[in-house]
């Protein structure tokens, strides 16, 4: 066991991802779970944890009051809730983890601010694997060039909402930025009506397929004359997103002020 542990509160903590991260914090020997935060209203609210994740009362109770004492914030809650969870952390000089999707400019501008005082690991996606993936596309694209044709495959659950994935626009960013163009001018994600007409040079394809309870799976294919590459991605377990984002608690507790990547916490941001 770990002779220091990390302590956490989880913002979001009644969400799919909230509750993950919870047991998640239960079973690890390298962190402690110190508070629950999650909006008021609805179900949930003053119970333990533990209860609301699941799993065994652990003695910490759900609230909707966010102040952060000498604790990593873990938060995966609502966009709208992001800004305000930001100048807490500020205001309390504790480092944060931000795994909220889709948040606006003021919300990225207050972030930007924010990682001049406090260190932060913001990513759209945790995963260990999905971090690793999206730097061996720019390697792969830089060395191949544009006379290989870049194609992206992604397959989620039937729930999700938005298509094509936002870590589908990533890899597709990952190439484009490689080979020195910019994935707006080039991305191809709407081939209905053009049959005949032969694929654009330079273009980045990315097909969305929806279905069944699939947690995320990405194929990046990079394709030529008589020969094909593909990168390959399954997630079969969401935890993996939890246990990314926990990791990168580890790591930021101790970091400089600075806005982080899951790159930055697995050492990849210098791998060229």
């Amino acid at each position: 066991m770990s002779e220091h542990l990390t302590p956490v509160i989880i913002v979001g903590a009644r969400g799919r991802m909230g509750r993950t991260l919870i047991r998640e914090v239960t079973q690890s020997e390298e962190l402690v779970l110190t508070g629950a935060v999650d909006r008021s209203g609805g179900p949930g609210r003053g119970m333990d944890a533990g209860q609301v994740a699941g799993t065994v009362d652990i003695g910490v109770t759900v609230t909707d009051d966010l102040r952060p004492r000498r604790a990593v914030v873990v938060d995966f809650s609502l966009p709208g809730a992001t800004v305000g969870n930001i100048q807490r952390c500020v205001e309390a000089g504790v480092p944060l983890v931000l795994g909220t999707t889709g948040i606006d400019s003021q919300a990225r501008e207050a972030l930007a601010a924010a990682a001049k005082t406090i260190p932060i690991v913001s990513d759209a996606n945790f995963s260990v694997g999905i971090a690793l993936l999206s730097r061996l596309a720019g390697l792969a694209a830089r060395a191949l060039g544009q006379s290989w044709d870049a194609e992206i495959l992604e397959i989620h659950h039937k729930h999700k909402r938005d298509a094509p994935s936002g870590t589908a626009l990533r890899l597709g960013k990952a190439v484009a930025k490689a080979t020195d163009r910019k994935l707006a001018d080039h991305l191809c994600s709407e081939r209905s009506g053009s049959a005949g007409e032969p694929r654009k040079e330079g273009e980045i394809g990315i097909v969305a397929l929806r279905g069944g309870d699939s947690a995320g799976e990405h194929t990046l294919m990079f394709l030529a004359e008589g020969e094909r590459i593909e990168l390959t991605h399954r997630a079969s377990d969401r935890a993996i997103f939890a246990r990314g984002a926990l990791r990168a608690a580890r790591w930021v507790e101790s970091r400089k002020p600075g806005l982080y990547s899951m790159a930055d916490v697995l050492g990849l941001a210098d791998l060229h």
